[in-house]
């Protein structure tokens, strides 16, 4: 499993509900709500941002085998695909002609991502994405900010 495989002993570390989300191969879910903001708006509808609100329902689907993970996120009605994989202590995320590189790391409170390479098609973009979860109790709450587009934040459970 990818993020076993990158955070090594640090997986230990996180809290229970994330571990669990994150330890098995298969398919997993998650349901909550999150409020999207959007920086510039209409570079965020150029890169096929979702929506801006508050009160978004989001599903999260993942399939996921020993060493790749689909992620599939419905923000309302909108859906976005991405496929993750680990490069060398990097988690990788491809999502349509972009790609990003990200370190994580991980604690007792939850994981941090923090972008070390970015690129559209092959091409080097100067893209900074930052995400965190933190984890308590049965959910975890989640923020993913892209520099100069926007982020979204809420709280997320297994399914």
């Amino acid at each position: 499993m990818i993020y076993p495989d990158l955070l090594k002993a640090d997986f230990g570390k996180l809290p229970l509900v994330l571990r669990e989300f994150h330890a098995v191969a298969g398919e997993r879910r998650a349901l909550g709500k999150v409020a999207i903001r959007h920086q510039h708006p209409w570079l965020a509808r150029l890169v096929g941002f979702p929506e801006e609100g508050t009160d978004i329902p989001l599903r999260l689907h993942v399939a996921a085998t020993e060493d790749r993970e689909v992620w599939t996120r419905w923000f309302g009605d909108s859906m976005r695909r991405s496929v993750q994989w680990a490069s060398g202590d990097l988690l990788v995320e491809k999502a349509g002609p972009v790609r990003i590189g990200l370190r994580i790391s991980a604690g007792p409170a939850g994981m941090r991502f923090e972008s070390r390479s970015a690129s559209l098609w092959g091409i080097p973009l100067p893209l900074r994405m930052n995400a965190w979860t933190r984890g308590d109790g049965s959910s975890w709450e989640v923020e993913v900010t892209i520099a100069h587009i926007g982020s979204y934040r809420g709280r997320v459970a297994p399914a």
